[in-house]
């Protein structure tokens, strides 16, 4: 050993614990990040140079992990806030704010300045600062023999720091808005659910709320009236559910145009059951009604069910497929549950999932049931692929394909729709996409079938061109709705990118079908289209609201209006040129829906998706109207766009129509009607009282027209001694728009009940759960 290596060696190995600026200026360094002296200097950042824990001094372990875990904070603290502060990429040192797009990494890592990195060598990140927090604790447990709560009480720390923003309201009640959702009384929203753009439009439902504060309530009085309306209309759709099922059968010919219109529509996206061996137990049925066997009867009453929602422009049997919609969710929970773990089972479960969306029955609970079913077909094997199972017939094989596959698109669908996370990983299951073949390729024996090539389109060929964006669609909602999934605004458009690139590809291989003999329908192709542009309109919406001040966000506001434009039209083709009258005709009912495909029918007559989507689009246009028109700084009035105002009229419409087809909730055709007055103020120059007074008028007189739509619905009782509909409301005095009445707590949420969609989109058709006599089962 030379002489220079033992000096080297015999020097005191003081580890460097102050920062490098303060090392620099040779000041006093408090080893907090950043530290004081940074702070009141200014500095653009305050670094420590890494050290190799064995260094360290006893002494030293517990200041250094104080401020080490002060860090910890400010940086968890940071990755909380909600997806728009992260991913606008603000940097926080100390008091300071820099605005640096240029150096935010995608891994969330707190920036460096550049020059001070070349300096001073590399600095530390989240990671290795949580690593030598670890560290440090477990040498101050083994020195002291303290056992601290080490990692938790950082994760404690950090979610006790998230900050949650109370929006108290007489109408819509206390919204507690977070980082990644929004809790509304019992119930965690998501990013994606509708609720978490409720905050958009707080001027016009201010107006009403100052209303209910400062005057005797005349729109508290009218809503009122329509609920009571409405809860009188679903307790005379709830069924009388019997012990025996099938009872309920309507006639052949109506019943075959029942299930052509289920096979022509939602079987031709998500493939559930095998068409030719369900058209021979239907023939059955007809033949021998009692031979057939109880799994296949509920099966055909849930087919019923969801082609009724199209049967007519006006729902005229959702009394009926109500009811077969309980007798499902009956039979389901009848005693024996191991008897229903079987294919067949599993076909009930997914029908009845599609049912209740379709005929409004609890739609905005099914992803609940879905996880059900999901944790069912796992239990089942169907998670693993069939090659991989005990040897069994191509028909079965590939119907558990079939399913799987299905029950992979509801958990993400639904997932979407109700804000939760999609309790998905791909590593979970093995299970190969099916096979492209047509049904009547399928048989019982073990002949095996050769797929037919990708370019020939077969009753599959729309399932499994969905099933190419599958991965991509999964990426957003877990990005959405993950909570412990931290993004930046790159990892947006990163994920729109490669969306994108998918949906191009998917654009293409439907294109490439119109020059086949067999082509897919209009509906086929608008659905697909529909499903998937609806993630990138959700993918963007968490940063629309803040796009209308932050230039930084202008592609999320301009990827959000397009896309809403699209949606709509796909349902609605010619909402943007013509739209339809505000105020449809009510002499008869059938009259304005008569000329609506398949589509347009789902979306007005049916729940779920289809209504979500559409609302959604249209509060995103109403929003951007809105925007625009305060936004215009000219000499004249503001224009707004005529696209986007054609399509929020028709949306009114379409709302309009919703209530004449059965809806029993009014609020959303109130709620856009006085939006549309707000727009139309503004477009007329109009501000103040005068603004306030058209806006009150217009949704109120969308209320009186809304009640006596539900009036109508209203079956009179042939024992009833009274004639007027009135006396079947049950009102108590403060109903009456005769006598004043003042706001109390009492009232609190009659106007919006936000905890579901249909609080302001539509109605739950009756309870959750109806009891039956088992005793026969």
């Amino acid at each position: 050993m030379d002489e220079s290596q033992m000096k080297q060696d015999r020097r005191r190995r003081r580890p460097a614990l102050s920062c490098v600026s303060c090392r620099k200026s040779k000041i006093r360094c408090d080893r907090n990040l950043p530290c004081g002296a940074c702070v009141r200097s200014k500095h653009k950042t305050c670094v420590f140079e890494p050290q190799d824990p064995s260094l360290l001094r006893q002494s030293d372990i517990s200041s250094s992990a104080a401020g080490l875990v002060h860090a910890a904070e400010l940086q968890s603290s940071s990755n909380t806030r909600s997806p728009v502060e992260n991913g606008s990429a603000y940097v926080h040192h100390g008091d300071l704010s820099h605005e640096d797009h240029s150096s935010m990494s995608l891994t969330g890592s707190t920036p460096v300045d550049s020059t001070s990195s070349q300096n001073t060598g590399p600095s530390f990140d989240v990671k290795s600062l949580l690593e030598r927090i670890r560290e440090l604790e477990r040498r101050l447990e083994e020195s002291t023999g303290h056992h601290p709560e080490s990692s938790n009480a950082v994760r404690a720390s950090a979610s006790g720091s998230e900050s949650i923003t109370t929006y108290p309201s007489y109408i819509a009640g206390n919204l507690d808005a977070m980082s990644k959702g929004v809790m509304s009384k019992t119930r965690y929203l998501g990013q994606s659910h509708w609720m978490n753009q409720v905050e958009n439009f707080s001027s016009v439902l201010g107006m009403f709320e100052q209303q209910c504060r400062e005057k005797k309530s005349e729109p508290m009085a009218l809503v009122s009236r329509c609920k009571a309306a409405g809860r009188t209309v679903k307790a005379q759709r709830w069924p009388e559910l019997s012990s025996k099922f099938g009872v309920n059968i309507p006639p052949r010919e109506i019943a075959d145009n029942l299930i052509d219109a289920y096979f022509r529509t939602s079987e031709s996206i998500f493939r559930i059951v095998h068409v030719p061996s369900f058209r021979k137990d239907y023939e059955n049925f007809w033949l021998s009604p009692d031979s057939v066997d109880l799994s296949f009867l509920i099966q055909l009453q849930l087919v019923m069910a969801i082609g009724s929602t199209i049967y007519d422009g006006c729902f005229s049997m959702r009394k009926s497929a109500t009811k077969w919609v309980y007798e499902a969710q009956c039979w389901l929970i009848s005693p024996n549950p191991k008897s229903r773990l079987t294919l067949s089972g599993l076909q009930v479960m997914l029908l009845l999932c599609i049912a209740q969306e379709a005929a409004g029955v609890g739609p905005d609970l099914v992803w609940m049931p879905v996880g059900q079913l999901m944790r069912t077909a796992i239990f089942m094997g169907l998670h693993r692929d069939p090659k991989k199972l005990p040897k069994m017939t191509r028909l079965r094989s590939e119907m558990r394909r079939r399913l799987w596959n299905t029950i992979l698109e509801l958990a993400l669908q639904t997932s979407i729709d109700s804000g939760g996370p999609p309790l998905i990983a791909l590593q979970d299951f093995d299970t190969c996409a099916p096979a492209n073949c047509d049904d009547d390729e399928l048989t019982d024996d073990d002949v095996p079938t050769t797929a037919s090539p990708p370019d020939k389109f077969t009753d599959m060929s729309m399932a499994l061109a969905l099933r190419t964006s599958f991965t991509a669609r999964l990426a957003i909602a877990q990005t959405l709705n993950d909570i412990s999934t931290q993004h930046s605004y790159d990892d947006i458009i990163r994920l729109h990118s490669h969306l994108s690139a998918v949906y191009k590809l998917l654009s293409q291989t439907l294109q490439r079908f119109t020059s086949t003999e067999r082509q897919p329908t209009s509906f086929q192709r608008r659905l697909v289209d529909f499903i998937v542009r609806r993630y990138f309109m959700a993918l963007h919406l968490p940063y629309f609201h803040p796009a209308m001040k932050e230039p930084t966000y202008a592609f999320s506001r301009k990827t959000v209006v397009e896309m809403s434009v699209k949606l709509y039209c796909t349902v609605f083709p010619s909402a943007a040129l013509s739209p339809r009258p505000l105020r449809p005709s009510v002499n008869d009912i059938g009259s304005t829906t008569v000329g609506l495909d398949d589509l347009a029918r789902f979306a007005t007559c049916g729940s779920g998706f289809f209504r979500s989507i559409v609302s959604q689009a249209a509060m995103a246009i109403g929003f951007e109207l809105q925007n625009q028109l305060q936004e215009d700084d000219g000499l004249g009035p503001p224009t707004p766009r005529v696209d986007l105002l054609n399509i929020f009229r028709d949306s009114i419409s379409w709302l309009y129509l919703r209530i004449q087809a059965g809806e029993t909730n009014v609020k959303g055709f109130f709620f856009e009607s006085a939006l549309l007055a707000q727009i139309e103020g503004f477009t007329n120059g109009l501000t103040g009282e005068e603004l306030t007074d058209i806006i009150v008028k217009a949704g109120m007189d969308a209320v009186s027209e809304g009640c006596e739509l539900l009036k109508l619905q209203i079956e009179p009782k042939p024992d009833e001694n009274t004639t007027t509909k009135d006396a079947q409301f049950n009102f108590d005095p403060m109903m009456t728009m005769d006598g004043d009445w003042e706001y109390n707590d009492s009232m609190q949420n009659v106007l919006f009940d936000i905890t579901s969609i249909d609080s302001v989109f539509g109605p739950v058709a009756g309870p959750d759960m109806m009891t039956a006599d088992f005793s026969q089962w």
